[in-house]
């Protein structure tokens, strides 16, 4: 057998130095892996964010659009904008979490491909439709509701 006389005083410190390292490699991999799963987290959480605001929006407006008809007559519907500009009227829903207005565009009704019937009176008529009516619902979200969601419905009625 071979002995060896390894000088124990200058041996010390070798240890203590690789672990050190072996830590802060361990440590660094694991801030990494850290700081990159709650980035992905904030993506995550935009995307439900925006998802969540785009189906109120479509809510809202179907909710509005339901009311006007059940309850209001469709009074706003059927009232012709005669001017010259776009004409606006502020719309509500109950338990609406967005802004809603019904935007009229002035013009002359023309007949269009728009949901074509037979009439009881002929077998060819075209029915005029109007399609210068605008639902928008606007709805904010996000940190500070700083992002904004807008949905725009075409309300397209028939015209005798």
């Amino acid at each position: 057998m071979v002995y060896r006389n390894i000088n124990v005083n200058s041996q010390n410190g070798v240890v203590l130095i690789a672990a050190l390292v072996m830590v802060l490699v361990v440590s660094g991999i694991a801030v990494t892996l850290m700081s990159n799963s709650s980035v992905d987290m904030k993506v995550i959480n935009a995307a439900q964010d925006y998802d969540e605001a785009l189906t109120t929006a479509h809510a809202d407006s179907s909710r509005a659009i339901y009311e006007e008809i059940k309850l209001n007559k469709a009074v706003n519907f059927t009232t012709p904008n005669l001017g010259a500009d776009d004409e606006t009227v502020a719309m509500s829903a109950t338990g609406a979490q967005g802004q809603l207005a019904l935007v009229k565009a002035p013009g002359i009704l023309s007949p269009t491909n728009c949901s074509r019937k037979r009439s009881a009176h002929s077998t060819k008529s075209t029915i005029k439709c109007t399609r210068d009516l605008r639902l928008v619902t606007t709805v904010n979200f996000g940190k500070s509701d700083r992002h904004v969601v807008t949905v725009i419905a075409g309300i397209e009625q028939e015209s005798l």
